[in-house]
């Protein structure tokens, strides 16, 4: 049995970039589920950040996504969790990405570098993983059907592709009659495309966040938001007559969306999870009332 497939689990581990002092470190590891991989299969990266003390001993900056060779991010995951060993607290936040292979030979991951500040003494540092590297296998090759089989997958695909067109000739004799969408479904609908594409990238979020929350005030209240800082875009808000319920909630997630997108440094754990809770809510509140309110009409339309 070869030396390498004695280790399905390929750790590193860096010594602590720094001390604060004796028993307080962090430390940063990269590990791969496995070291060689058929090309048909992924493998996933691992990172973990530990240590001693609970989740407010350290602030950090954004970590990347990974720059990879041969191999692509197909999806990521982020966790925290604090417990005790040897009566001390001990704090693991754990970052997983599941990549997938783009060409056959030697993937490489780059060093992943993680700034980070111990608090509350702000003391700056670096830790750093190694480059990472996993074997992928040539892939495997498809037969090539001939004979009859063949003549008759080129038929069956002959009538197909004449069904399709016929379909699509039909289609474009018709008006195409798309169902019309209200400011709070378009926004709901971007949302979820955020939530599921950029969690763990929190500039990205908030960005992205901030970017759909001008477009929401600009179908919703017919206000020019282009180029207008959050602030500017609250004071049209407030001289609307609208609930002041709904004022202060659209403008304190624009002007938090705003403001986030331009920090130096994550927030608290969890709150992009309260803060999408938080949209969802007020948004779904808003599509149940206007779906009860159009099949009220339509029953109303129907009576009459």
């Amino acid at each position: 049995m070869r030396t390498g497939q004695l280790f399905l689990i390929f750790i590193i581990l860096l010594f602590p970039a720094f001390n604060l002092n004796a028993g307080e470190n962090i430390t940063l590891s990269a590990i791969l589920d496995r070291t060689d991989i058929p090309f048909e299969e992924t493998v996933e990266l691992k990172l973990e950040i530990k240590w001693h003390g609970d989740i407010t001993s350290y602030a950090f900056e954004v970590i990347p996504l990974p720059e990879l060779e041969n191999l692509k991010v197909l999806g990521t995951s982020s966790a925290i969790s604090s417990g005790f060993e040897d009566g001390a607290e001990i704090t693991t936040r754990t970052f997983k990405y599941t990549l997938k292979p783009t060409a056959s030979g030697i993937g490489s991951i780059e060093p992943i570098v993680l700034q980070c500040i111990s608090m509350p003494d702000s003391i700056p540092g670096e830790l750093s993983t190694q480059l990472l590297e996993v074997m992928i296998a040539e892939p495997i090759a498809v037969e090539e059907k001939s004979g009859v089989a063949g003549y008759l997958y080129i038929l069956i695909g002959a009538l197909l592709i004449s069904t399709i067109v016929l379909i699509i000739i039909k289609m474009k004799s018709k008006p195409d009659v798309e169902p019309v969408k209200s400011p709070e479904e378009r926004f709901s609908g971007t949302l979820a495309q955020i939530k599921a594409d950029n969690q763990s990238d929190r500039k990205l979020f908030f960005t992205k966040l901030h970017s759909a929350l001008a477009d929401y005030i600009k179908l919703k209240y017919d206000i020019d938001t282009t180029g207008q800082t959050a602030e500017a875009i609250s004071d049209h808000l407030e001289k609307l007559e609208i609930p002041l319920n709904e004022k202060e909630k659209i403008s304190n997630w624009l002007i938090r969306s705003e403001k986030e997108k331009y920090a130096p440094f994550g927030g608290e754990p969890g709150d992009i999870i309260r803060l999408i809770t938080e949209l969802e809510d007020y948004f779904s509140d808003i599509n149940e009332n206007t779906k009860k309110k159009k099949n009220s009409d339509s029953d109303i339309s129907e009576a009459k």
